[in-house]
């Protein structure tokens, strides 16, 4: 093995979400696990609406490249507003769920938290840029 295989072996992976949010949240062991069940649960329940924004997505870009009506592109609009509303449904319910966990020590810090977690619901974990700016870039165009 060379100098630079040695280097990417001892290289560690990078702290999932799951880790990010418990290192932000000063979470104990207990805690962590908590956190980890309730992310699985809403992950899962995430998973059929991220594919559905998805298409959303793609289906109002394809009315506005294409000039449909104002009346296809109103409806795509409405179609990709309610899947939006339904993960952020999700979110503030996680959110809540995680800050009921929170001792109230660290319940100061839970802002910082839900601002990552409003990230996590969006792709799958492992896809994505992940730092948030995609969400915020999107968010000023919505308006």
């Amino acid at each position: 093995m060379d100098d630079m295989e040695n280097m990417s072996s001892m290289r560690s992976a990078p702290p999932s979400r799951d880790q990010l949010l418990a290192e932000k949240l000063k979470l104990d062991k207990e805690q962590k696990q908590q956190l980890h069940d309730i992310l699985m649960a809403a992950t899962q329940e995430t998973a059929p609406l991220r594919s559905q924004i998805s298409n959303a997505r793609v289906q109002l870009a394809t009315a506005i490249i294409e000039n449909k009506s104002e009346d296809a592109v109103k409806q795509a609009q409405a179609a990709y507003s309610n899947v939006a509303a339904q993960l952020a449904g999700i979110e503030e319910k996680t959110f809540a769920k995680i800050y009921a966990i929170l001792k109230p020590n660290q319940q100061p810090r839970a802002s910082q938290g839900f601002e990552l977690l409003a990230t996590m619901f969006e792709q799958p974990a492992g896809r994505g840029r992940g730092d948030g700016a995609e969400r915020g870039q999107r968010g000023e165009r919505e308006r």
